[in-house]
């Protein structure tokens, strides 16, 4: 596989719910009304959600969590993905909730699925389904006060079979952007953790097409692999 770029590796850093001062009490303020928060889902063999973030209330939020469906949602799920590789995007319609009194109860909603966007002619593959929040991997509130830094930073997270790299959403004018990857930095299966790695000399989207990207690390050179792009997103985080 050919090199991507200039990408390398600049610190190692393990960020969890609750951990480190991106991270914040699960606490509704007096913008977080009862609203849809859309999100993405992927993965086969665990089952993991991205808030669709916007910069303005009530959807001023990154989330990333693993999911809980009821075995007969999660085999259509995947089933679904698996007939139709060619459709990197699955989102889900919940029902109206406060979203950090959900993230804090660690609550069940029921959703509608749909292969593609929800709000942009995605086909709807299950309705009401139930959807329980199995673990928070990161949970952000955005802040205007908050400085972008100069390269594009991603939360790296997943299990052994599945790894899964989200760009840190900071402030606006920002871009979302998901990929699947593969990478021995990350192979437990441990679901409560995400590793902050930065994969770009400048904050920008990251290509994708196969790609063998080399990272440096405190113990050497590591692989990443980028597999394919799950999600990519900029008017909803021009304003």
């Amino acid at each position: 596989m050919k090199k991507f770029g200039r990408i390398v590796f600049i610190g190692l850093l393990w960020v969890a719910a609750g951990e480190t001062d991106a991270q914040h009490d699960y606490q509704a303020g007096p913008s977080d009304k009862s609203s849809v928060h859309g999100m993405l889902i992927f993965g086969k063999n665990k089952i993991y959600a991205s808030h669709l973030p916007m910069f303005h209330a009530p959807h001023h939020y990154q989330i990333i969590l693993e999911l809980e469906l009821d075995k007969g949602d999660a085999q259509k799920f995947i089933a679904d993905q698996q007939q139709h590789p060619e459709s990197a995007t699955y989102t889900i319609e919940p029902e109206k909730f406060i979203l950090p009194n959900k993230i804090a109860q660690s609550g069940s909603f029921k959703a509608n699925l749909y292969r593609g966007h929800f709000e942009r002619g995605g086909i709807k593959i299950a309705d009401s389904i139930k959807v329980k929040i199995a673990s928070v991997l990161y949970f952000k509130k955005f802040s205007e006060a908050e400085k972008k830094p100069d390269n594009a930073v991603f939360l790296l997270f997943g299990n052994r079979l599945e790894q899964f790299a989200a760009h840190q959403v900071i402030s606006k004018p920002d871009f979302e952007q998901i990929l699947q990857v593969q990478s021995e930095l990350f192979v437990s299966d441990s679901s409560n953790k995400c590793v902050a790695i930065t994969l770009s000399e400048k904050n920008a989207p990251v290509g994708v097409s196969g790609n063998a990207v080399s990272i440096k690390t405190n113990s050497g050179k590591e692989e990443l692999v980028l597999l394919k792009q799950i999600y990519l997103e900029f008017d909803d985080l021009k304003e």
